[in-house]
């Protein structure tokens, strides 16, 4: 156990939460105080290690007075105008430096308030694109098994992660999945296929086309490195130069879901910077606004949004907190943080050597793949490294074990699973601030080895 544990610390009953309509009425939760930094505190005064970011969106870090400030001032200003009826010049401004922040040809916005909508926003605007183009037959949107981008109806659709969608599944349409395509779990290679199986595994993406039917598929979309549904994977080097291939021959929009990867966090700019590839949409949100406000933004390459300059009645969607002004400001003040203090770098320096930290977390059996860009990284646990069979305690069980554990020790975790069959497989993601240190990262690595030592002899109990 680390010097400084956690035992000691009170919890509240979904029940007891106020007003609240909790995530979980059974749950007991531990009320966050404040943050600074990248620490936080709970209401007995015990300080955590953010190992997590937030929810892998507090990307500068917490408590950063100079975005306090932006926000003061913007909100004395104008806190509001309606995008359907004008311009305001926080939204403006804010969308001109994330121009300059994104690849080249990216040089337009549409801002909402979350991710989910993001990916809504890049649905809804592929199926007008082709649209406008006569192409009325195209709306399916491909997606990858192991995937997961959002809670609203269409992000549901595009989601292949059943254990945030099973219950509701009766209220969209499921579109086509294709193979998820990471080395870890292949359907094709034994991890080590190399570039070759990842265009093996993107022609798989090609087969659906063709049995879907061309002329029926708008979009494929993709997160670049997994998040939620199958922490810190990427596919084989050679799937998404293969995927831009097949979106040009059959006039499909290649999307990538960076709401967790965007704005730095695996140590480029978007992850997808990673690969010799342009898509069509970026969409993004989490470390847009650092968990600062709530923002999400859709970014179509010129090439898209050259179509929809002829519209006359414009983009057929819209919400009504687009394009806010004391969001677009708070977002400003964010990104000017980061780039003055070149956090893209950090990521990618920091990232590194915490990744080569991470690799100790082989000497528990329990853990079958370290793995991850930047500081995106994810630990996979299993009861066999050679089968890469699940634990015996896999789900709630093993992943409430793995959270509280975690908090005993200061540090706070990210468990998920369910990415093997849709009901089994562990876990967690590793996603602190943009802005730790070598120094910080040893202490998160040392905390985390402190909780799975004791994890694991739970298991062999």
């Amino acid at each position: 156990m680390t010097d400084d544990s956690t035992s000691d610390r009170t919890t509240t009953p979904g029940t007891e939460l106020g007003g609240m309509f909790p995530r979980a009425f059974q749950k007991e939760y531990v009320t966050i105080t404040r943050g600074e930094g990248h620490y936080v505190w709970d209401a007995d005064g015990n300080r955590y290690v953010d190992a997590i970011a937030g929810n892998q969106n507090v990307n500068i870090g917490h408590g950063r007075e100079v975005v306090a400030e932006a926000a003061r001032a913007q909100l004395e200003e104008l806190e509001y105008a309606s995008s359907m009826l004008f311009a305001n010049e926080p939204a403006m401004e804010y969308t001109e430096k994330i121009a300059e922040f994104t690849p080249d040809g990216f040089e337009h916005t549409w801002l909402v308030s979350s991710g989910s909508e993001a990916n809504e926003s890049a649905v809804k605007m592929a199926r007008q694109y082709h649209y406008e183009r006569g192409n009325e037959g195209k709306y399916k949107v491909l997606s990858r098994r192991k995937s997961y981008h959002g809670n609203t109806g269409i992000a549901m659709a595009l989601s292949g992660f059943p254990a945030r969608k099973t219950k509701m599944e009766p209220l969209f349409d499921n579109w086509p999945k294709v193979p998820n395509g990471s080395p870890y779990r292949c359907g094709f290679c034994d991890d080590d296929g190399g570039r070759a199986c990842g265009r093996r595994c993107a022609d798989e993406v090609e087969r659906i086309i063709q049995q879907e039917g061309p002329e029926t598929v708008a979009a494929f979309i993709t997160e670049p490195v997994t998040g939620a549904a199958n922490a810190g994977a990427s596919p084989h080097d050679g799937y998404f130069e293969r995927i831009r291939e097949l979106c040009d021959e059959y006039d499909i929009l290649f999307i990538v879901d960076e709401v967790m990867t965007g704005f730095g966090r695996t140590g480029e700019n978007f992850a997808i910077e990673h690969w010799d590839v342009t898509p069509d949409i970026i969409t993004s949100a989490k470390g847009m606004s650092g968990g600062y406000s709530p923002i999400g933004g859709t970014m179509p390459h010129r090439r898209v949004a050259n179509v929809f300059e002829d519209v006359a009645d414009g983009f057929q969607h819209g919400h009504t907190y687009c394009f806010n002004p004391a969001s677009a400001a708070i977002g400003s003040a964010v990104l000017d943080y980061m780039t003055e203090r070149d956090l893209v770098a950090n990521a990618r320096d920091v990232g590194g050597y915490l990744r080569e930290r991470c690799e100790e977390f082989y000497e528990y059996d329990m853990v079958g793949d370290v793995r991850g860009k930047g500081l995106m990284l994810g630990v996979e646990f299993v009861a066999d490294r050679e089968t890469k069979e699940p634990l015996d305690a896999t789900g709630s069980e093993f992943q409430s074990l793995l959270f509280e554990t975690g908090l005993d020790e200061g540090v706070l975790t990210y468990p998920s699973g369910g990415h093997v069959n849709g009901s089994e497989g562990d876990h967690t993601l590793i996603t602190p601030p943009l802005t730790i240190d070598h120094g910080a990262a040893d202490d998160i690595v040392d905390r985390l080895h402190a909780t799975f030592e004791r994890v694991e002899a739970t298991l062999s109990n």
